[in-house]
């Protein structure tokens, strides 16, 4: 995210790390990187993440972490409001961001570490329930106070049949997945170039916290690998990703919002996405 929570400001973030993990939290700088979560550095020793998730979820995505390919908490989580805390080690490496793979080499050695999780012990994770959070919003979009609230609902009115039929069709879907339980294995989620790093020790697979028990194709589709995937299964996650990204932005504007960087990027997401359905 590219603004700090209102709710976590600097102060209460010092006292709170200081408390629960023993820290100096001298150096406690915001960091302004990717979209979904929130990341602040302290020095170049430690890491905090904070995400808009249910402590218990998130503690069973973080339980499966693969030690030779991810990169776990060093610390246990802290419940703070509607965040949950988590603390990593500082690492360095070479970061990448969404979009292409820089090399066929950075591809091959994403899709190694993906399958070596579909590979692992599904451990504590929880499985999939294939709900998507803010589909009502997105069907029935009540604006929040807001420069995008108005925009965001004459677009959703304008492809409401279209939005209403991509639903149905997620649906059906997810019922004939639901019949596949058995092809279900640990999954990372968000496999994309942003959630990768190459460190001195290897290659990483980092944000941990979409981990679920769910079809290989979760991940696969995302690198558009197709062998061993069955090709319904990978239409189903590429719709669930675009109609999760519909629902979560439609409800960013069903609140009152700023006009920030970050609600100005979500409404770019809405619009883009709403148009290409």
């Amino acid at each position: 995210m590219l603004t700090p929570p209102r709710e976590l400001p600097a102060d209460l973030l010092r006292t709170v790390i200081g408390e629960s993990w023993n820290l100096d939290t001298t150096g406690l700088e915001y960091v302004p990187l990717g979209f979904g979560s929130h990341h602040w550095k302290i020095g170049d020793e430690w890491f905090v993440t904070a995400d808009d998730k249910p402590h218990d979820a998130l503690a069973a995505a973080l339980s499966a972490v693969p030690p030779s390919v991810g990169v776990a908490p060093a610390g246990p989580l802290v419940a703070l409001g509607r965040w949950t805390l988590q603390l990593y080690p500082y690492v360095t490496g070479e970061s990448f961001e969404w979009g292409e793979f820089s090399s066929p080499e950075h591809r091959a050695e994403t899709l190694r570490m993906v399958r070596q999780v579909h590979r692992s012990p599904v451990c504590q994770a929880r499985f999939d329930t294939f709900h998507i959070p803010g589909r009502d919003a997105a069907l029935a979009f009540t604006p929040g106070e807001g420069p995008f609230g108005a925009r965001a609902a004459d677009l959703l009115a304008s492809r409401a049949e279209v939005l209403k039929s991509q639903f149905g069709r997620y649906d059906t879907l997810v019922h004939d997945a639901l019949q596949l339980r058995d092809r279900m294995v640990l999954t990372h989620g968000e496999p994309h170039p942003g959630n990768t790093m190459r460190t001195r020790d290897g290659w990483r697979l980092i944000d941990w916290d979409t981990a679920l028990i769910s079809h290989p194709e979760r991940d696969l589709w995302l690198l558009e690998e197709t062998e061993g995937a069955l090709p319904w299964l990978l239409d189903l996650y590429r719709l669930r990703w675009r109609l999760n990204d519909v629902a979560e932005e439609a409800r960013r504007f069903t609140l009152p919002h700023t006009g920030s960087d970050d609600d100005a990027f979500g409404w770019t997401i809405l619009r883009d996405t709403v148009n290409d359905l």
